[in-house]
């Protein structure tokens, strides 16, 4: 099915968001992706699948509200600083929530929830199991693959297989209890599509031109 465009107003807040954190742009589109191809193996309505996609074009949206320094930190973070980095989930819903239009509700939803974990550890709510809204269980696992995935200022990028090994088996850090099982098993099924989207779509202009 044909897709309607992307608004301008996320698309330019998406581009404001990545002149504070490099990286970020692409990282979100390509996380659009999974989440539209994981949803729709969840039996989630192509349409919906779509929306869910659009609208976490700004799940990190309230990193612009975090000092930039921390964003680029090359050492490790204190507790103080860590604390910073995750006030960026309810500054995001303080961005986005106050319009009454229906996408950007659910873009709020998901700045709000997407790092909350399944067991209840995440942020910044607590939240667990189905108390968490099915479109930010989606996108918690595609986040994280891709984050994982990606270089970042004091780590390299994980090979495809060593992310998965991750979310499957847990690093100490992240574990598989943290994510909704059915859609981890989802993700685990398109393992192979996960990989080459990863790979393939990291040129700007082809995430571009994918948005429509």
């Amino acid at each position: 099915m044909a897709h309607e465009p992307f608004p301008v107003g996320l698309t330019c807040l998406s581009r404001a968001e990545s002149f504070r954190d490099p990286g970020t742009n692409l990282h979100e589109r390509r996380v659009i992706l999974l989440i539209e191809m994981v949803a729709n193996r969840l039996g989630i309505p192509p349409e919906i699948s779509y929306r869910i996609g659009q609208a976490s074009l700004l799940h990190d949206i309230g990193k612009i509200a975090v000092p930039v320094d921390l964003l680029q930190k090359s050492t490790p973070l204190t507790a103080e600083e860590s604390a910073l980095i995750r006030t960026h989930c309810r500054r995001g819903y303080d961005i986005l929530h106050w319009n009454a239009d229906a996408l950007l509700q659910l873009a709020s939803e998901i700045a709000l929830h997407h790092h909350e974990r399944h067991d209840g550890t995440g942020y910044p709510d607590g939240i667990a199991g189905d108390d968490i809204p099915l479109p930010c269980r989606v996108v918690s696992v595609c986040d994280a693959y891709d984050a994982l995935r990606q270089d970042r200022p004091y780590r390299r990028g994980l090979s495809h297989e060593q992310a998965m090994n991750v979310l499957l088996q847990g690093d100490g850090r992240t574990l598989p209890q943290h994510f909704a099982p059915e859609v981890l098993s989802a993700f685990e099924s398109l393992s192979d599509a996960a990989r080459s989207i990863f790979d393939s779509y990291d040129d700007a202009a082809d995430l571009a031109r994918l948005m429509g």
